[in-house]
Protein backbone atom coordinates (compact mmCIF):
# COMPACT_ATOMS: atom_id res chain seq x y z
CA UNK A 1 0.00 0.00 0.00
CA UNK A 2 1.22 3.42 -0.70
CA UNK A 3 1.54 5.72 1.80
CA UNK A 4 -0.40 8.38 -0.05
CA UNK A 5 -2.27 9.65 3.29
CA UNK A 6 0.18 9.23 5.50
CA UNK A 7 2.34 11.62 3.63
CA UNK A 8 -0.35 14.29 3.59
CA UNK A 9 -0.54 13.53 7.30
CA UNK A 10 3.11 15.00 7.54
CA UNK A 11 2.49 17.56 5.34
CA UNK A 12 -0.79 19.01 6.98
CA UNK A 13 0.45 17.46 10.78
CA UNK A 14 -0.74 19.96 13.48
CA UNK A 15 -0.46 20.00 17.54
CA UNK A 16 -4.12 22.11 17.40
CA UNK A 17 -6.19 18.49 18.21
CA UNK A 18 -3.27 16.33 19.91
CA UNK A 19 -4.16 14.08 22.73
CA UNK A 20 -1.15 12.42 24.27
CA UNK A 21 -1.71 8.65 24.78
CA UNK A 22 -0.77 6.45 27.93
CA UNK A 23 2.75 7.32 29.71
CA UNK A 24 4.32 8.90 26.59
CA UNK A 25 4.00 6.55 23.87
CA UNK A 26 2.34 8.60 21.39
CA UNK A 27 -0.13 10.81 20.34
CA UNK A 28 -3.85 10.75 18.72
CA UNK A 29 -4.19 13.55 16.38
CA UNK A 30 -6.93 14.48 14.04
CA UNK A 31 -6.45 16.26 10.53
CA UNK A 32 -8.76 16.44 7.79
CA UNK A 33 -8.47 16.17 3.86
CA UNK A 34 -11.38 17.98 2.16
CA UNK A 35 -14.88 17.17 3.97
CA UNK A 36 -12.59 13.61 5.34
CA UNK A 37 -12.23 13.76 8.94
CA UNK A 38 -9.06 11.19 9.94
CA UNK A 39 -7.39 10.29 13.35
CA UNK A 40 -3.73 9.40 13.33
CA UNK A 41 -3.00 7.33 16.12
CA UNK A 42 1.08 8.08 16.24
CA UNK A 43 2.67 5.10 18.96
CA UNK A 44 7.01 4.58 19.89
CA UNK A 45 7.35 3.21 23.21
CA UNK A 46 10.57 5.23 24.71
CA UNK A 47 13.10 3.89 26.11
CA UNK A 48 12.86 5.69 29.58
CA UNK A 49 9.13 4.51 29.94
CA UNK A 50 8.27 5.76 33.22
CA UNK A 51 5.12 4.15 35.64
CA UNK A 52 4.75 4.24 39.04
CA UNK A 53 3.23 0.71 38.84
CA UNK A 54 6.19 -0.63 36.75
CA UNK A 55 9.03 -1.82 36.77
CA UNK A 56 10.52 -1.21 33.17
CA UNK A 57 12.71 -4.08 31.97
CA UNK A 58 13.22 -4.80 28.32
CA UNK A 59 10.63 -7.76 28.36
CA UNK A 60 8.11 -5.35 29.48
CA UNK A 61 9.10 -2.68 26.80
CA UNK A 62 8.55 -5.40 24.51
CA UNK A 63 5.08 -6.17 25.79
CA UNK A 64 4.55 -2.84 24.95
CA UNK A 65 5.64 -3.18 21.54
CA UNK A 66 4.21 -5.67 20.83
CA UNK A 67 0.74 -4.62 21.56
CA UNK A 68 1.18 -1.81 18.82
CA UNK A 69 2.03 -4.39 16.20
CA UNK A 70 -1.16 -6.66 17.15
CA UNK A 71 -3.00 -3.48 16.59
CA UNK A 72 -2.08 -2.81 13.08
CA UNK A 73 -1.83 -6.73 12.51
CA UNK A 74 -5.52 -7.02 13.21
CA UNK A 75 -6.60 -3.61 10.99
CA UNK A 76 -4.98 -5.00 7.99
CA UNK A 77 -6.27 -8.78 8.88
CA UNK A 78 -9.45 -8.77 10.58
CA UNK A 79 -11.65 -5.53 10.71
CA UNK A 80 -13.19 -5.73 7.21
CA UNK A 81 -14.92 -8.88 8.94
CA UNK A 82 -17.10 -7.14 11.10
CA UNK A 83 -18.26 -5.23 8.68
CA UNK A 84 -22.45 -4.88 9.74
CA UNK A 85 -21.49 -7.01 12.75
CA UNK A 86 -20.15 -4.64 14.65
CA UNK A 87 -18.41 -1.07 14.54
CA UNK A 88 -15.17 -0.50 14.25
CA UNK A 89 -13.28 2.28 12.94
CA UNK A 90 -12.24 2.21 9.29
CA UNK A 91 -8.58 1.92 9.00
CA UNK A 92 -7.25 3.01 5.82
CA UNK A 93 -3.31 3.30 6.12
CA UNK A 94 -0.91 1.61 8.41
CA UNK A 95 2.87 2.57 8.77
CA UNK A 96 5.21 0.99 10.57
CA UNK A 97 9.29 1.72 10.55
CA UNK A 98 11.86 1.23 12.97
CA UNK A 99 9.33 1.04 16.20
CA UNK A 100 7.38 4.10 14.69
CA UNK A 101 3.50 3.25 14.06
CA UNK A 102 1.08 4.93 12.09
CA UNK A 103 -2.44 3.94 12.32
CA UNK A 104 -4.15 5.80 9.88
CA UNK A 105 -8.56 5.71 11.08
CA UNK A 106 -11.73 7.93 10.32
CA UNK A 107 -12.53 10.22 12.69
CA UNK A 108 -15.30 8.00 14.50
CA UNK A 109 -16.67 11.53 16.44
CA UNK A 110 -17.02 13.26 12.48
CA UNK A 111 -19.47 10.08 12.30
CA UNK A 112 -21.32 11.24 15.26
CA UNK A 113 -20.01 8.55 18.09
CA UNK A 114 -18.89 10.17 21.74
CA UNK A 115 -17.37 8.35 24.41
CA UNK A 116 -18.73 8.33 28.20
CA UNK A 117 -17.36 8.77 31.68
CA UNK A 118 -20.44 6.63 33.20
CA UNK A 119 -22.67 4.28 31.77
CA UNK A 120 -26.18 3.34 32.18
CA UNK A 121 -27.78 -0.17 31.51
CA UNK A 122 -29.01 0.38 28.02
CA UNK A 123 -25.28 1.44 27.48
CA UNK A 124 -23.93 -1.75 29.44
CA UNK A 125 -26.03 -3.73 27.34
CA UNK A 126 -25.04 -2.24 23.78
CA UNK A 127 -21.50 -3.41 24.85
CA UNK A 128 -22.07 -6.07 26.00
CA UNK A 129 -24.19 -7.33 22.73
CA UNK A 130 -20.80 -5.83 20.75
CA UNK A 131 -18.83 -8.25 22.10
CA UNK A 132 -21.45 -11.00 21.85
CA UNK A 133 -21.38 -9.90 17.99
CA UNK A 134 -17.77 -9.93 17.92
CA UNK A 135 -16.58 -13.26 19.42
CA UNK A 136 -18.96 -14.73 17.40
CA UNK A 137 -17.53 -13.85 14.66
CA UNK A 138 -13.82 -15.56 15.39
CA UNK A 139 -15.48 -18.98 17.69
CA UNK A 140 -13.40 -21.75 17.21
CA UNK A 141 -14.45 -25.40 18.81
CA UNK A 142 -10.82 -26.97 18.45
CA UNK A 143 -7.58 -25.14 19.96
CA UNK A 144 -5.37 -27.06 16.89
CA UNK A 145 -3.93 -24.85 14.36
CA UNK A 146 -6.12 -21.73 15.35
CA UNK A 147 -6.27 -19.18 12.68
CA UNK A 148 -5.23 -16.66 15.70
CA UNK A 149 -2.16 -18.29 16.90
CA UNK A 150 -0.10 -15.81 15.12
CA UNK A 151 -2.14 -13.32 18.17
CA UNK A 152 -0.88 -15.23 21.23
CA UNK A 153 -2.84 -15.02 24.06
CA UNK A 154 -5.62 -11.85 24.33
CA UNK A 155 -5.80 -9.24 26.96
CA UNK A 156 -2.83 -7.61 28.86
CA UNK A 157 -2.64 -9.55 32.12
CA UNK A 158 -2.15 -13.10 30.65
CA UNK A 159 0.34 -14.87 32.96
CA UNK A 160 2.64 -15.53 30.56
CA UNK A 161 2.96 -11.87 29.83
CA UNK A 162 3.51 -11.09 33.52
CA UNK A 163 6.61 -12.48 34.94
CA UNK A 164 7.25 -9.61 36.67
CA UNK A 165 3.95 -9.09 38.41
CA UNK A 166 3.98 -12.32 39.45
CA UNK A 167 7.32 -12.02 41.48
CA UNK A 168 5.91 -9.31 43.22
CA UNK A 169 2.83 -11.30 44.38
CA UNK A 170 2.31 -12.47 48.32
CA UNK A 171 3.07 -16.02 49.01
CA UNK A 172 -0.63 -17.55 49.43
CA UNK A 173 -3.53 -19.43 47.55
CA UNK A 174 -3.92 -17.20 44.61
CA UNK A 175 0.16 -17.39 44.03
CA UNK A 176 0.14 -20.80 44.28
CA UNK A 177 -2.69 -21.38 42.28
CA UNK A 178 -1.87 -19.08 39.39
CA UNK A 179 -0.31 -21.92 36.95
CA UNK A 180 -3.47 -23.95 37.80
CA UNK A 181 -5.76 -20.67 36.85
CA UNK A 182 -3.79 -20.08 33.55
CA UNK A 183 -4.11 -23.68 32.21
CA UNK A 184 -7.98 -23.77 33.35
CA UNK A 185 -8.24 -21.06 30.91
CA UNK A 186 -6.14 -21.95 28.38
CA UNK A 187 -7.64 -25.83 27.78
CA UNK A 188 -10.90 -24.45 26.84
CA UNK A 189 -12.72 -26.50 23.82
CA UNK A 190 -14.41 -23.14 22.62
CA UNK A 191 -11.89 -20.36 21.88
CA UNK A 192 -12.59 -17.37 20.20
CA UNK A 193 -10.56 -13.65 19.56
CA UNK A 194 -11.44 -11.34 22.43
CA UNK A 195 -10.64 -7.73 22.74
CA UNK A 196 -8.46 -7.81 25.45
CA UNK A 197 -8.96 -4.68 26.51
CA UNK A 198 -12.45 -4.26 26.73
CA UNK A 199 -12.95 -0.98 30.04
CA UNK A 200 -15.66 1.87 28.95
CA UNK A 201 -12.97 4.22 27.58
CA UNK A 202 -12.83 1.91 24.87
CA UNK A 203 -16.26 2.36 23.54
CA UNK A 204 -18.54 5.39 21.80
CA UNK A 205 -21.74 5.27 21.21
CA UNK A 206 -24.65 6.95 18.93
CA UNK A 207 -28.21 7.00 19.16
CA UNK A 208 -28.47 3.83 17.54
CA UNK A 209 -25.33 1.91 19.01
CA UNK A 210 -21.26 1.19 19.88
CA UNK A 211 -18.56 1.55 18.36
CA UNK A 212 -15.34 -0.20 19.84
CA UNK A 213 -11.67 0.55 19.16
CA UNK A 214 -8.20 0.18 20.61
CA UNK A 215 -7.31 -3.42 19.75
CA UNK A 216 -3.94 -3.51 21.39
CA UNK A 217 -4.44 -6.41 23.76
CA UNK A 218 -6.58 -8.94 20.71
CA UNK A 219 -5.82 -12.36 20.70
CA UNK A 220 -6.94 -15.87 21.98
CA UNK A 221 -8.74 -16.11 24.60
CA UNK A 222 -12.34 -16.66 26.38
CA UNK A 223 -15.58 -14.16 25.62
CA UNK A 224 -16.07 -13.86 29.28
CA UNK A 225 -12.87 -12.07 30.03
CA UNK A 226 -13.82 -9.03 27.91
CA UNK A 227 -17.12 -9.23 29.91
CA UNK A 228 -15.53 -8.90 33.16
CA UNK A 229 -13.09 -6.20 32.58
CA UNK A 230 -16.42 -4.49 31.01
CA UNK A 231 -17.92 -4.67 34.58
CA UNK A 232 -14.76 -3.31 36.46
CA UNK A 233 -15.18 -0.34 34.46
CA UNK A 234 -19.13 0.30 34.57
CA UNK A 235 -20.50 -1.38 37.78
CA UNK A 236 -18.86 -0.89 41.41
CA UNK A 237 -18.90 -3.88 44.24
CA UNK A 238 -22.76 -3.69 44.79
CA UNK A 239 -23.29 -3.31 40.74
CA UNK A 240 -21.47 -6.35 40.24
CA UNK A 241 -23.34 -8.25 43.29
CA UNK A 242 -26.72 -6.84 42.11
CA UNK A 243 -26.37 -7.62 38.67
CA UNK A 244 -23.53 -9.60 37.30
CA UNK A 245 -25.95 -12.71 36.68
CA UNK A 246 -28.14 -10.46 34.39
CA UNK A 247 -25.50 -9.36 32.58
CA UNK A 248 -24.22 -12.67 31.63
CA UNK A 249 -27.08 -14.02 30.27
CA UNK A 250 -27.73 -11.29 28.07
CA UNK A 251 -24.32 -11.65 26.82
CA UNK A 252 -25.23 -15.45 26.44
CA UNK A 253 -28.29 -14.70 24.42
CA UNK A 254 -26.53 -12.85 22.22
CA UNK A 255 -23.56 -14.68 21.55
CA UNK A 256 -25.85 -17.36 20.74
CA UNK A 257 -27.90 -15.40 18.45
CA UNK A 258 -24.80 -14.37 16.37
CA UNK A 259 -23.63 -18.12 16.49
CA UNK A 260 -26.77 -19.13 14.74
CA UNK A 261 -25.93 -16.02 11.74
CA UNK A 262 -21.85 -16.87 12.09
CA UNK A 263 -21.00 -19.87 12.46
CA UNK A 264 -24.20 -22.83 12.42
CA UNK A 265 -22.05 -25.66 13.02
CA UNK A 266 -21.39 -24.09 16.85
CA UNK A 267 -24.03 -24.62 19.64
CA UNK A 268 -24.11 -21.10 21.74
CA UNK A 269 -25.78 -23.45 24.53
CA UNK A 270 -22.43 -25.42 24.55
CA UNK A 271 -20.38 -22.38 24.24
CA UNK A 272 -22.27 -21.41 27.80
CA UNK A 273 -22.16 -24.78 29.47
CA UNK A 274 -17.69 -24.69 29.03
CA UNK A 275 -17.49 -21.14 30.01
CA UNK A 276 -20.01 -20.02 32.58
CA UNK A 277 -18.47 -22.18 35.12
CA UNK A 278 -15.38 -20.18 34.68
CA UNK A 279 -16.80 -17.24 35.51
CA UNK A 280 -14.89 -17.34 39.48
CA UNK A 281 -11.55 -18.49 37.88
CA UNK A 282 -11.89 -15.66 35.17
CA UNK A 283 -11.77 -13.03 38.11
CA UNK A 284 -9.34 -14.83 40.05
CA UNK A 285 -6.87 -14.72 37.22
CA UNK A 286 -7.42 -10.43 36.89
CA UNK A 287 -7.33 -10.44 40.97
CA UNK A 288 -3.82 -12.52 40.34
CA UNK A 289 -2.68 -9.49 38.08
CA UNK A 290 -3.69 -7.19 40.01
CA UNK A 291 -1.91 -8.56 43.39
CA UNK A 292 1.12 -8.03 42.17
CA UNK A 293 1.04 -5.27 39.82
CA UNK A 294 -1.32 -3.20 42.15
CA UNK A 295 -2.28 -4.55 45.10
CA UNK A 296 -4.19 -1.56 46.50
CA UNK A 297 -6.82 -1.07 43.00
CA UNK A 298 -9.68 -0.07 43.60
CA UNK A 299 -10.93 -3.12 41.73
CA UNK A 300 -9.78 -5.60 44.36
CA UNK A 301 -13.40 -5.61 46.07
CA UNK A 302 -15.26 -8.08 47.76
CA UNK A 303 -17.26 -9.10 44.58
CA UNK A 304 -13.24 -9.88 43.23
CA UNK A 305 -12.39 -11.43 46.08
CA UNK A 306 -15.60 -13.10 46.75
CA UNK A 307 -15.36 -15.18 42.88
CA UNK A 308 -11.45 -15.72 43.54
CA UNK A 309 -12.10 -17.24 46.86
CA UNK A 310 -14.89 -19.46 45.43
CA UNK A 311 -12.37 -20.78 42.77
CA UNK A 312 -9.61 -21.29 45.67
CA UNK A 313 -11.83 -22.76 47.57
CA UNK A 314 -13.11 -25.72 45.20
CA UNK A 315 -9.38 -26.22 44.21
CA UNK A 316 -8.08 -27.37 47.19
Amino acid sequence: MQPILYEQFLNTRSTDQCLALWNGCGTLEKFSIGSQCYVAKVTQVPEDLQHSSIKQTRFSLNRKVRSYEKEQMFYQHCADALKGVCNVPKMFELHAERGLFVTLLEDYEAKGFINKNSACTEDILKIIEWLANFHATWMENSQEHSKFEQYGAGNYWHLKTRPDEFKKMPDGLLKQNAHIIDDALSSTNFTTMIHGDAKLANFAFDSKGVLGYDFQHVGVGIGLSDVMLLLTTVLDNQGLEARCESMLDAYFRALTTQLRKAHGEIDGKQVESEWRPLWPIIWADFHRFLAGWKPEHHKINNYMTAQSNHMLIKRR
